[in-house]
């Protein structure tokens, strides 16, 4: 029975259409990535933020800063950093995740609030920056998220600045590899 089973399962992935199986090709699309890497190191030009290569695409990661005075305004370098971003997002129609990281807020005034809720807040204050009408990009293309603590940063040598807090504006290859 369970060679029965086997060669049904094999008979199946032989006849899969072609362009059936191409649509999980995406994530790896070497050639998207590479593509979007390139243009995104000659359109960003900022020491502040460091561009990624990463298996859904690119990631734009920038050091949140100054979130313990006041994290329901987004500060001036933080409009800065997003505003070259936007600008690069305007020229692609790529789709993109804007992901907040909150791990370490020293201020205690914020006690009624956790980690994760403040950084909601600016990942939805930073999606509405970026989506205004006179951008150029609809709110269909942008989805934000706040991690708070609960996505830490990997601890890898490559990984493009270790900030506990930071924003990670994550670029995805579509499916058709633009």
């Amino acid at each position: 029975m369970k060679k029965f089973i086997l060669f049904i399962f094999i008979f199946i992935l032989i006849l899969t259409p072609k362009a059936q199986a191409e649509e999980f090709q995406y994530i790896f699309n070497d050639t998207c990535i590479k593509e979007l890497y390139d243009e995104a190191e000659k359109d960003i030009n900022d020491d502040n933020i460091n561009i990624i290569k990463d298996s859904r695409g690119i990631i734009l990661r920038f050091k949140l800063e100054n979130i313990d005075d006041n994290f329901r305004d987004l500060t001036p370098k933080t409009i800065e950093n997003l505003s070259k971003i936007r600008d690069f997002l305007a020229k692609i129609k790529n789709l993109a995740i804007i992901e907040v990281h909150a791990e370490e807020i020293k201020n205690k005034k914020r006690a009624e609030l956790k980690n994760w809720e403040i950084s909601t807040v600016i990942a939805n204050n930073a999606e509405q920056f970026m989506t205004k009408s006179a951008s150029g990009i609809e709110i269909s293309r942008i989805v934000s998220v706040g991690y708070g603590e609960f996505l830490p940063e990997k601890n890898t040598p490559y990984n493009g600045g270790k900030y506990l807090n930071r924003i990670d504006i994550i670029v995805l290859c579509n499916v058709s590899g633009e």
